[in-house]
């Protein structure tokens, strides 16, 4: 077997300690597929080029974050995992709702925002009287996705995975060709870029975090740090979700329903 170029090393270790992201050696030609495209825009002679230029210690933002918005999974959708949703409205709003003031949500890994504004869409559908106590924290790795998110425009295959049609004419307003979320469920989210491996959670006090299907990307090690963190920041009686096919190992980690996980 030929010895792996040393372009497809320096990413494999990139992408380990950056971003928890664990490359195997047969995933080699995923860096000429998601990169090359990058390395052109960039104006580098080659994939090979791009990458050791990115993943050098002191590298600009101007080519790390094209890097990591390439190589990191963006599959999401409104609605995903209908069992999930009906046990956030069923269970955890209603008991979360007991405690007055403020309701504190933290959407990690929020790729393109569908979770954050599913959650905004129940909320206001479920819920009305509490739209003046939440806030919504989305973050995710990617600077790109996150921009996206923050514009809240979605094409028409975009909102057809999961966005029913009674819900599209409530939610949505025509933006060209797309769908955009009206503003008054924008308002209720802010958005910001952050690393779940190497940076500190957005705060601390919330009443649920959301860490949904990446988990699974860590190594064992790396999960359970970030495990560890997501519920620090987590009031007594929050809750954390996870996808409805990942577990949580340890002590006193039973879940209430599929996903679902009391802070304590």
């Amino acid at each position: 077997m030929a010895e792996a170029p040393a372009s497809w090393n320096a990413l494999r270790s990139f992408m380990k300690e950056k971003c928890g992201v664990q490359l195997s050696e047969e995933q080699h030609y995923l860096m000429e597929a998601r990169l090359g495209p990058v390395a052109k825009t960039l104006k580098f002679r080659s994939v090979d080029d791009y990458v050791m230029e990115a993943c050098r210690p002191g590298a600009t933002r101007t080519v790390v974050s094209p890097l990591i918005d390439a190589m990191t999974t963006h599959e999401t959708y409104f609605f995903r995992d209908t069992g999930f949703w009906k046990t956030f409205v069923d269970v955890v709003i209603p008991r979360l709702a007991e405690r007055p003031g403020p309701l504190r949500i933290w959407s990690a890994a929020c790729s393109t925002g569908q979770e954050p504004y599913t959650m905004a869409m129940l909320l206001e559908e479920k819920f009305p009287q509490l739209m003046d106590r939440v806030t919504i924290t989305a973050t995710d790795v990617s600077e790109g996705v996150i921009e996206a998110a923050r514009h809240g425009s979605y094409s028409v295959f975009e909102v057809n995975r999961g966005v029913a049609a009674p819900r599209l004419m409530r939610h949505f307003e025509r933006d060209g060709g797309h769908f955009r979320v009206k503003e008054r469920l924008r308002r209720i989210v802010s958005w910001a870029p952050q690393n779940l491996i190497t940076q500190p959670p957005p705060g601390d006090g919330f009443d649920l975090v959301l860490v949904r299907n990446v988990l699974i990307y860590f190594p064992e090690v790396t999960r359970l740090q970030v495990i560890g963190r997501l519920r620090s920041s987590l009031r007594p009686t929050g809750f954390l979700g996870v996808g409805s096919t990942e577990l949580i190992g340890g002590q006193n980690n039973a879940a209430i329903a599929p996903g679902w996980y009391p802070a304590r």
